[in-house]
């Protein structure tokens, strides 16, 4: 059963200069470290944050909350499988919150814009 769609679509341009602007204080408040080494093990690491950014936002979107009282940035970590698919870990309290949602999750990216679409299921 589906109980959530969220979706979402930013510049990558205006990822590019919030991290010029705040430098690594803003990729540490919004991606874990994991997040981040997976990015940056690309030439260009900021597509792919973009691509995190989206879907986290669409996550929070399929969950109903948006960030802020219910969920925080570092609640939510977008990792790769062994065959490079997205998947989703929460945080305990996230966990607990909303009993362990399952979450699929599709991240793409151009030159322009990076988006994901997160899809809350029931286990």
């Amino acid at each position: 059963m589906i109980l959530g769609l969220g979706n979402d679509i930013i510049e990558i341009k205006r990822i590019r200069k919030s991290v010029d602007r705040h430098g690594y204080r803003l990729i540490s408040r919004l991606f874990t470290t994991k997040e981040q080494d997976y990015c940056f093990k690309y030439k260009d690491p900021i597509p792919h944050f973009a691509g995190r950014f989206a879907a986290k936002e669409a996550i929070v979107k399929a969950l109903g909350t948006g960030f802020g009282e219910h969920a925080g940035w570092q609640d939510i970590e977008i990792l790769n499988d062994e065959k490079g698919r997205p998947v989703v870990e929460f945080s305990n309290a996230l966990n607990q919150q909303f009993n362990n949602p399952q979450i699929l999750i599709s991240i793409s990216h151009c030159e322009l814009y990076a988006t994901a679409t997160a899809l809350w299921q029931s286990s």
